[in-house]
């Protein structure tokens, strides 16, 4: 069985370089151009395909539950629990090639390819400061409305493996009562179990997401009260898992 495991990984290694060695210098170049002049759309469509391509190198079965929740032709907020890397081509097809930014930690900016991503696609945030914290929603809030798109947020602030939904920051919650953009939140199911942080094995499992109901901020709701009524959508999942 350890063998069996061994060379799964292996071959989605392999697998995982090619699709990287294929998609990456296109991406380099595109994103290399000024803003004005860049295919967006060309862009995140082949970065849908890389996302797909990625989660196909696992060479697991895939599912996601509740694709008829996805809104197409508005902008909106997916709100995920975060395990692991694989989270990230996972909520990623969410978007179906649609242009979509992510809010991510600023420790990820320092990486030598990520980095590079990360200043053209990504916001980083410093969770040691709230000052810094506070400019990056704002950065998130202006870009969001001078040019709608989707967003990406790990709420929880950092990967967790122990089965459970920690605490959730309530940038998300803030990001949405400027924006008035809807909320959908995900729910991912198995990725600690195949792919933890750190791990270089994969573990065979189903790669399942489960994407719940566009979630609306009441009028008379603060921010922390929206991140409340989301955070228990996730209990719920985790209680019926």
């Amino acid at each position: 069985m350890q063998i069996l495991i061994i060379l799964r990984t292996l071959l989605s290694y392999f697998l995982g370089l090619i699709t990287a060695a294929i998609f990456l210098p296109i991406a380099i170049i595109i994103l290399i151009l000024p803003e004005k002049i860049r295919p967006t759309k060309l862009f995140f469509f082949l970065l849908y395909l890389f996302y797909e391509a990625i989660l196909r190198c696992f060479l697991m079965p895939i599912k996601i539950i509740g694709k008829e929740n996805l809104l197409k032709n508005k902008a909106v907020i997916f709100v995920a629990n975060h395990q692991s890397a694989l989270d990230i081509p996972l909520v990623g097809i969410l978007s179906q090639g649609q242009p979509h930014l992510w809010l991510v930690l600023e420790y990820y900016q320092n990486k030598l390819i990520l980095g590079f991503f990360i200043k053209k696609l990504f916001i980083a945030v410093n969770q040691q400061s709230k000052l810094q914290s506070a400019k990056s929603l704002i950065k998130a809030i202006r870009k969001l409305l001078d040019s709608p798109q989707n967003l990406v947020i790990f709420p929880e602030g950092g990967r967790f493996t122990d089965g459970k939904i920690h605490r959730f920051f309530e940038g998300f919650a803030v990001i949405t009562q400027k924006t008035n953009y809807p909320v959908i939140p995900v729910y991912l199911v198995n990725n600690a179990k195949i792919y933890p942080p750190f791990s270089f094995l994969m573990y065979y499992h189903e790669i399942k997401a489960i994407v719940g109901k566009p979630m609306f901020m009441e009028s008379n709701e603060t921010p922390k009260d929206f991140t409340k009524r989301v955070h228990n959508w996730f209990e719920e999942q985790l209680e019926g898992k």
